[in-house]
């Protein structure tokens, strides 16, 4: 940093630094810090030998410093002034809150306290390199860059030795309560420019001396004068609170809410909303470790298309309410947010989409029900004054394409029939505001028939608030709010994207597009401020219902700590989870479960030592899967003279170089263990597939290895499908893992050698090779020979629902049909006067204990245009052997309605098939037909209203 102009010159290894940092975090699981003591800046004259002399010396330095990780235990603080405490401007006064002293030397020696609290130092929260990270105090530590400052003189300015920026005061400053922020250094900007009063420790805000630097509150309502305001007294109703700091909050206070990073209302007292992920365990770095066998992680969870594959509504109550435990207790500690961005309830329509692994299938019904527990999991716990956390269910609307064949997602116009849009794509964001009650959902970065999905007052307003009853917020996805002029063109300036937004439903800007032109876009008329009002009345209820203006003091989730995250009950929980995800596809000749007593294993594959390739993607930080492989399981269970392990190739290379290795193993061995699949780098986030089979060279591998050892066991380690068409016909066993979570290499293991019996079915079709000539793009589930097991004519390798077991079950009905009511009229089944219900006695009639997922399926026999077939219900049982037990399946409105070609959603009179695994059963419906919805009434309704 060269003084005065505070301008990084030459050559800085500050993202190396930062990087490594990020590293030791999610490496070292007692919170260690990594001693770093280099700092290295060429100057701009230097040589280019002398740079690279340089940049040789700090990564030695990085390397040794990786050796030397010193454990520091967490500090004693000050109960009135806890960790997180944001750094504020205040009236000046004369309590310790604003007296700093600074102290300088050399790393680790250059840091700004609390001169009465010198264990409190000036912290960047969450170790941010971000613009616009929240200046903090926090508990010295001794060792993070992020701690290290330096007020330089010369122009009155705050830096940080970690990245170069500036103390900046937030928004438009010169307001008591702005929070101080990191922003890149600008010369002369006053709202960068402090004095130091070195006599009585005061920092000064150098355009308003009478505003002092302050430690601020970590607590709402707490400081006069809003102490007293309506907004700050529990005993009102939330509405009125409301509608009182609604009126206190100045237009660019309301526009600087309306977007993920926004800074709360610091004038006023009240903190910001932080937004997160979740979808399988907390998206975070680790806290505080609760104990010696902790590595205060999150729990990382199976994916949502594994915990699909469960069919277990119990099971996902249970994980969700778990992870929103871990998040209230990180959150406590400053790692992550409360308004989470889960669960994904997009359907996973195609097999090559990228972020199929995020959702649990593809069938509608199974993801409504998902949601329905999942989403209350999350939201729904001890307090019920208070939201647990906030639940966003995402992508609304008919999400599910990357970037393919020149159609990427921010640009992508997905053309939806109007039958498709209510059959297949609304289902789940139904059900998410009509009975998970989510307080918030994401639009999606596409356009729908050439409304892009952020500014679709009809789908937004008319239908999700004003149709199903959706009272919370709608959030963009990321930059969709801007992607409404730069990616689809649909306006063509700030102030009408804004409007577009704005008055399409969208609520809040993942982004900056709001902050930084919705202001201008209401002065220029292009909206009114009472217009603005409605969103951020939507966003200021929610942000009471989490209790983040309230006093933490009486609030119950405030006071969870980190004894309460990766607990031993949560790893149980996810071995529970991995165990019940696991689908046996194939077990000829009973291979399958081997005898650890006595059998040995050649352990090959890519996958065959796989640890975080386990946790799909939208993970935290976890360092417990690197000792949970499934190489380790296996080895624990069996022993290390009874495992062999050669990976003979990776995910996707063409080199074969280590197939000798694998072969030799395999033939050394009584059973080959080939695990194969995919990873991030095959199916991602804004990366689809462009083909089915196994990438690389891994079919080949497989082939080889069967060539050396016809006891091969394949293991499927991947979210998207994977069209194995000549591998299904020669390899005896064959087994689908899916992405299975922190405990997924014991889940595997336990599965294997028989511990526990599968009973995962499949939530996805799974097709040939060459389903890829279907065009990605084409949205009509029907055409071009459908897609998904409800419209595919062609013949999968494996459909929806496939799942063997160790075990047989056998399935009756559990009242004579013959005598039962097998007429109902549509009225009285759509008005649920009358409920259509199958009792299903299901037995365990081998010899192994198990769980069994029992699926009930609908055909409707006089509807063309119908399904060809759709899941209405579903059970799970665990049986012992010789065990029977009756399980419940409902025929509900939803199962049972149709859609015609208009969008008219109704029970209609006719004959059906009811399908329970071997069992069927005919049912008729009579009478009138009896709508349910109809999108031509609510495009009717829309155009009047607007």
């Amino acid at each position: 940093v060269a003084e005065p102009e505070n301008k990084i010159i030459g050559i800085n290894f500050r993202y190396f630094q930062t990087q490594l940092f990020a590293i030791a975090k999610k490496l070292n699981r007692k919170k260690s810090r990594f001693l770093v003591s280099s700092w290295l800046i060429a100057s701009s004259s230097s040589s280019d030998r002398m740079a690279k002399g340089m940049m040789s010396s700090s990564l030695l330095l990085i390397f040794c410093a990786c050796l030397l990780s010193v454990s520091l235990s967490a500090p004693v603080l000050r109960d009135d002034i806890p960790n997180f405490t944001n750094v504020q401007l205040w009236k000046c006064n004369d309590g310790e809150r604003q007296q700093w002293a600074m102290q300088t030397g050399s790393y680790p020696n250059n840091t700004i306290f609390l001169k009465q609290l010198p264990n409190m130092v000036l912290d960047i929260l969450g170790w941010s390199n971000n613009t616009g990270a929240n200046l903090q105090v926090f508990g010295k530590t001794g060792q993070p860059w992020n701690e290290q400052f330096k007020y330089v003189s010369a122009n009155q300015t705050i830096v940080s030795l970690m990245n170069g920026m500036c103390a900046s005061a937030a928004g438009k400053g010169n307001l008591s309560g702005v929070n101080i922020q990191m922003q890149p250094c600008v010369a002369n900007d006053a709202s960068q420019q402090f004095v130091f009063h070195a006599d009585d420790g005061t920092v000064h805000y150098a355009s308003n001396p009478e505003l002092c630097l302050d430690a601020g509150t970590s607590t709402n309502c707490t400081r006069a004068p809003t102490s007293s305001y309506p907004f700050c007294n529990t005993s009102v109703d939330v509405d009125d609170r409301v509608e009182d700091l609604l009126s206190r909050m100045e237009l660019f206070e309301k526009t600087q809410l309306l977007q993920n990073n926004n800074p709360g209302i610091a004038r006023l007292g009240v903190k910001n909303f932080p937004f997160a992920e979740c979808l399988h365990g907390v998206l975070s770095g680790c806290g505080a470790a609760s104990g010696p066998d902790s590595t205060g992680c999150p729990t990382s969870f199976p994916h949502a298309l594994g915990l699909g594959a469960t069919f277990n509504r119990t099971l996902w109550s249970h994980v969700s309410s778990t992870i929103s435990t871990e998040a209230r207790a990180l959150h406590n500690q400053g790692v992550t947010g409360l308004a989470f961005w889960a669960p994904d309830i997009n359907l996973f329509r195609d097999p090559r989409w990228g972020r199929g692994q995020e959702v649990p299938g593809e069938d509608p019904y199974l993801t409504a029900e998902y949601v329905a527990h999942y989403s209350r999991g999350l939201q729904e716990g001890d307090d019920p004054r208070y939201l647990k956390v906030i639940s966003t269910c995402k992508h609304f609307s008919a999400y599910d394409l990357e970037n393919w064949n020149g159609n990427n997602r921010f640009s992508f116009n997905a053309i939806v029939s109007d039958r498709d849009l209510v059959e297949y794509y609304w289902v789940p964001f139904r059900s998410c505001v009509q009975r998970a009650h989510a307080q918030s959902i994401m639009c999606s970065y596409n356009a729908v028939n050439g409304v892009p999905s952020c500014a679709n007052s009809l789908f937004q307003n008319t239908i999700v608030r004003d149709e199903w009853g959706f009272d919370g917020f709608i959030v963009s996805d990321c930059g969709a709010v801007g992607g409404i002029q730069s990616g689809h063109h649909y306006t063509n300036t700030s102030d009408a994207t804004c409007r577009a937004g704005i008055l399409g439903g969208c609520d809040l800007n993942c982004g900056s597009f709001y902050g930084g032109h919705l202001e201008d876009a209401v002065k220029n008329n292009a909206l009114t401020e009472a217009q603005v009002d409605v969103s951020v009345r939507r966003v200021l209820k929610h942000m009471f219902m989490l209790g983040l203006v309230d006093p933490t003091e009486g609030q119950y989730y405030t006071h969870l700590t980190s004894a309460v995250v990766d607990t031993p009950e949560h790893r149980q929980l996810a071995l529970q989870a991995a165990h019940q995800l696991i689908v046996l596809l194939k077990n000829d000749g009973a291979l399958l479960p081997l005898d650890p007593e006595k059998v040995s294993v050649a352990i090959i594959g890519p996958h065959g030592n796989a640890t975080q390739d386990m946790l799909s993607n939208y993970h935290g930080n976890n360092v417990l899967v690197n000792s949970h492989s499934p190489l380790a399981a296996i080895t624990a269970m069996l022993g290390a003279s009874k495992v062999k392990f050669a990976a003979g190739c990776d995910v996707s290379t063409n080199d074969t170089s280590h197939f000798a290795d694998a072969v030799a193993a395999a033939k050394s061995s009584d059973v080959a263990l080939v695990f194969v699949g995919l990873n991030q780098d095959r199916e991602s986030e804004g990366h689809d597939r462009t083909m089915l089979e196994l990438p690389g060279v891994q079919q080949q591998l497989v082939e080889a290895i069967l060539a050396a050892n016809q006891h091969v066991i394949l293991i499927q380690m991947n979210g998207g499908p994977l069209a194995i068409d000549k591998l299904k016909e020669s390899v005896p066993a064959i087994v689908e893992a899916f992405y299975p979570g922190e405990m997924g290499g014991d889940a595997i293991a336990d599965i294997l050698f028989g511990k526990v019996s599968p009973s995962g079915r499949l939530p996805y079709t799974i097709y040939p090779a060459d389903f890829i000539k279907r065009s990605y793009a084409n949205m009509d589930l029907r055409n071009e020979s459908g897609c998904t097991y409800r419209y595919y004519t062609g013949t999968p390798l494996w459909t929806f629902g496939d799942g063997l077991s160790y075990t047989t079950f056998d399935y009756k009905w559990g009242v004579d049909l013959s005598t039962s009511q097998l007429s109902f009229d549509a009225g009285r089944v759509g008005r649920q006067e009358d409920a259509i219900n199958y009792t299903v006695v299901v037995t365990n009639t081998g010899k192994v204990d198990s769980d069994v997922s029992v699926l009930g399926f609908i055909t409707a026999q006089e509807q063309p245009d119908a399904p060809l077939k759709e899941l209405f219900d579903f059970g799970r049982v665990h049986l012992a052997a010789g065990e029977s037990a009756t399980v419940h399946l409902t025929v509900g409105p939803s199962g049972l309605s149709l859609v015609d070609e208009y969008g008219v959603e109704a029970i209609r009179a006719g004959h059906y098939k009811i399908q329970v695994e071997d069992l069927s059963a005919d049912l008729e419906i009579t009478g009138e037909d009896h709508v349910i919805f109809s999108l031509p009434e609510m495009k009717k309704r829309h155009q009047e209203q607007n």
